[in-house]
């Protein structure tokens, strides 16, 4: 097991804060970024937004100026609702569960948390850019598949 953990790779904090709305909303998300977490005002995750999430609101017929971020989030789950357990990682989660869960979920990004608050975030970017750093992952870490 490799001993990088999500602190080693997240890019700090960058959020939308759940009463975001229209052009600003999608001004944060024109960022590097294929979606962003959703924070309250104590910083507490309660949501993410992607870009599939702003395509679903356009679909459904609304304008820019008809939705927030709260109202097109996701939580991660099967459910669309708000919920009080968004999927989140920690700042030392390893790798390789941070990659299970991004690849299980289909997630681009992956809000990463100390006591409820956001700290930073994982892309799949931030990954594999952390794999091309040489070093960083030493090759008898890697298990070969045949």
């Amino acid at each position: 097991m490799s001993c990088v953990v999500a602190k080693d790779i997240m890019h700090p904090r960058v959020s939308l804060p759940a009463k975001e709305k229209g052009l600003e909303l999608l001004k944060k998300l024109m960022c590097p970024y294929p979606a962003l977490p959703v924070v309250n005002d104590n910083l507490e995750v309660i949501g993410v937004v992607s870009e599939y999430d702003i395509l679903d609101a356009l679909k459904e017929g609304r304008t820019i100026h008809e939705f927030s971020a709260e109202s097109v989030m996701s939580c991660g789950h099967a459910e669309h609702e708000v919920c009080s357990t968004p999927v989140t990682v920690t700042t030392d989660t390893p790798i390789e569960d941070i990659v299970e869960i991004m690849y299980s979920l289909r997630f681009s990004i992956l809000p990463v948390v100390e006591n409820k608050k956001l700290v930073g975030i994982i892309s799949r970017k931030n990954i594999i850019n952390a794999m091309a750093e040489q070093g960083f992952w030493p090759e008898h870490e890697f298990k070969k598949r045949v």
